[in-house]
């Protein structure tokens, strides 16, 4: 095969993956042939457009989009880097922007290249600034995905020819091979390089070689369990604590799990000091934190959404408004969510929060399952939709090392109907709502159940306020066991007071 035929056998892979990725109506007609054209970085003029148009995407799109993270990762990772020094700074000043999440306007990038010590043309800032050379984002993560190819592609070529005029040399000089393929096996065995060149994969003997002082560091740490204290010790022996996965708390309406996923939002945040990302697709941010207010001071939450709790109520409220600041305040983040809020937007956010936070865990909570939007190519169904969310969200769990706890309603035939009918079917994994990939895709699943008759006696046995006994059944628990842990859930308060963990009684499966 001829050099020429090499190439371009090349270029037709490369552009296979940039239309596969992008929509073709997506590519701007003057960028097409600049694609088609792209050859070696250090050449190609054409390059220096695909770089200024993947800034100007990062740039335009401000710093809660999404595909922030994709350029996060290609920067920090070197897999994108730029033919010439001029982009390279200004990408380096973007970068930073992003980091800090911050609109990337021109004094502030002019202030950040100045301190470098770069020099940029004006017309190249205010182009990248203008948004005229923006794309589409699916075109831009094709730009990064191609960019990072060339770049191999330079190298590997590179380290080629090398290799071959060392051999001609040897052979016009007659001296012995082995000298110039010895320099060909340097490049190999650079690790540098071949972490450029090659996606490798350790073996276990390299792998695992610190898992005994990861484990005896887990050890030494002096905790009662593995993931973070949630603040309920019964629920927190069964799960050993909020560990890395996803956590999905079910349950019929009104059974409190919300005001459930506000109080371990609350103690986590307090107690772990980590970054907890609550994002609401229901509530207002408002309606949570009366819930914390109520909790905190004992006053009935409507008193104090309506304005008429007593003064000698008010100042117990303030109190507790105070105790809120300060305890959680500082690592609680309330995000009422909407369309825009993807899986894709969650894990950039989430990323930026355990990044600034010095690469702790970081807790989500997301309510709730069943209306988190699907990113575009996710399937049409109602169903499929829920199912790609949960692998994404697992996933994401993954990447940060983290918990992430989803609320999920229930199908209505589960709780509908008599007591006496409902006792016979307590809550299963079939009994989740419109999808079959929580019993796969959940590493834990948890559903609140309100016992009925022990509510009534606990009413009466509190007379001022309304108490109900719900059980917390943990129907799958990848790393644990299953049982049931029972509350009080005193609704006025919006607070839960953990009783005693039992048996689950029954087949969680419900074969």
């Amino acid at each position: 095969m001829t050099e020429s035929e090499g190439m371009n056998q090349w270029k037709q892979r490369m552009d296979g993956q940039v239309h596969a990725t992008a929509d073709a109506k997506a590519v701007p007609d003057h960028m097409k042939d600049k694609i088609d054209n792209a050859q070696e970085a250090e050449a190609d003029p054409d390059r220096h457009v695909m770089e200024e148009a993947t800034l100007a995407t990062v740039a335009k799109g401000g710093p809660d989009d999404p595909f922030n993270e994709t350029f996060l990762q290609a920067f920090t990772q070197g897999t994108l880097t730029f033919s010439r020094s001029d982009l390279g700074a200004i990408g380096k000043a973007i970068h930073e922007t992003v980091l800090q999440r911050v609109v990337a306007d021109e004094v502030l990038l002019r202030d950040k290249l100045h301190s470098a010590g770069a020099t940029v043309e004006d017309e190249v800032l205010k182009g990248i600034l203008d948004g005229s050379k923006a794309v589409d984002v699916a075109v831009a993560r094709s730009y990064i995905e191609k960019l990072h190819n060339l770049d191999v592609y330079r190298l590997a070529d590179n380290i080629g020819r090398d290799y071959l005029k060392g051999i001609e040399r040897a052979k016009q000089e007659g001296r012995e091979v082995e000298p110039a393929f010895g320099d060909l096996l340097k490049f190999i065995s650079d690790p540098g390089i071949g972490k450029r060149l090659l996606r490798a994969y350790p073996v276990e003997k390299d792998a695992a070689a610190d898992v005994l002082d990861i484990l005896n560091a887990r050890r030494a740490d002096g905790r009662a369990w593995l993931g973070l204290d949630c603040g309920f010790n019964h629920l927190n022996e069964v799960l050993n604590g909020l560990t890395e996965g996803v956590v999905i708390l079910a349950g019929a309406p009104s059974c409190g799990k919300t005001t459930l996923a506000k109080q371990i939002a609350d103690h986590v945040a307090e107690v772990e000091k980590i970054p907890v990302l609550f994002y609401s697709f229901e509530q207002s941010a408002e309606e949570l934190r009366i819930k914390s207010l109520a909790r905190l001071s004992s006053v009935d939450s409507r008193r104090i959404w309506k304005g008429r709790s007593a003064d000698s109520e008010w100042s117990a409220v303030e109190k507790a408004a105070e105790d809120y600041r300060q305890g959680p305040g500082p690592y609680l983040t309330i995000i009422e969510a909407g369309r825009k809020d993807t899986v894709e937007a969650i894990r950039a956010a989430a990323l930026m929060a355990k990044r600034k936070a010095g690469d702790k865990k970081v807790l989500l909570i997301l309510d709730y399952l069943q209306i988190i939007p699907a990113w575009k190519d996710a399937p049409e169904s109602l169903r499929e939709r829920i199912d790609w969310n949960l692998t994404e969200l697992r996933r994401l769990s993954r990447d940060i090392k983290s918990p992430v706890l989803v609320i999920s309603s229930m199908t209505r035939e589960t709780y509908k109907g008599t007591e006496k009918e409902k006792k016979k079917k307590p809550p299963t994994l079939t009994s989740m709502k419109e999808s079959g990939g929580i019993e796969y895709s959940a590493d834990v699943v948890i559903c609140l159940w309100r016992d009925k008759e022990e509510s009534e006696r606990l009413t009466i046995k509190y007379e001022q306020r309304k108490t109900d006994r719900i059980e917390a059944h943990v129907l799958k628990n990848r790393n644990g066991e299953t049982s049931k842990v029972k509350m009080n859930f005193t609704k006025a308060w919006a607070r839960f007071d953990s009783i005693e963990k039992v048996e689950l009684g029954y087949d969680a499966d419900g074969e």
